[in-house]
């Protein structure tokens, strides 16, 4: 396995245990499919059947679970151990690892995909750039990456039902299209997902240059 050091700042520290005493509940709410289906199915036709795809910030498998359903092989990256120990129980066939982000130590361009939904927000927007650099290098030349963030602006930490709090930095299309074009992408397609009225995603898919 491989595994990385306990982050230093402490948002990071405070987000990686929000989710470890989480796990368990958040595998019962979230890996039922809800509204990723589509935005899954069209990533899968952009790269081809049978490719390799990294999820980073796989959580419990959620996502993972069905990529390796629709036949690709799978690696996921997660740093919350609690998320990972859900994750392999639910997605056995896949390679998971304890991994985060802006430390991806899996060999270059070694991906056909990469896939990140719902985990770039938990990360400054000061080191967002770090991240989107370490994805590119995973990725194969013409590789295709799927970007899922929080539409809005800013960064904080954001308050739940329970009275805890998480991380979030929020985006719009223009400046996550930004983000990915001023690092080595061009710009595919671009939605905006909104299940509720509460929040909308903003989803961008690109190809590495």
């Amino acid at each position: 396995m491989v595994t990385v050091p306990k982050p230093s700042s402490t948002y990071a520290s405070d987000t990686r245990a929000w989710y470890d005493q989480r796990s368990e509940q958040w595998a019962r709410k979230h890996n039922p499919d809800i509204y990723w289906k589509e935005l899954r199915n069209e990533f899968e036709q952009l790269i081809g059947p049978n490719k390799r795809i990294l999820d980073v910030g796989c959580g419990t498998g959620r996502d993972s679970f069905h990529f390796v359903n629709d036949g690709y092989r799978v690696v996921g990256i997660d740093f919350s151990k609690g998320m990972l120990e859900e994750a392999r129980k639910y997605v056995p066939k896949a390679d998971l690892f304890e991994m985060d982000m802006l430390c991806i130590t899996l060999p270059i361009a070694s991906f056909d995909g990469v896939w990140c939904c719902a985990s770039l927000l938990h990360v400054k927007k000061s080191e967002a750039r770090d991240v989107v650099l370490e994805m590119k290098r995973a990725l194969k030349r013409d590789g295709i990456i799927c970007v899922v963030v929080k539409e809005g602006e800013g960064e904080k930490f954001g308050p739940e039902k329970d009275g805890s709090e998480r991380f979030f930095s929020y985006y719009t299309q223009d400046t996550l299209r930004s983000l990915l074009e001023g690092n080595g992408f061009k710009t595919i397609r671009a939605r905006i997902i909104a299940p509720n009225p509460n929040y909308r995603w903003v989803c961008l898919i690109a190809q590495k240059l």
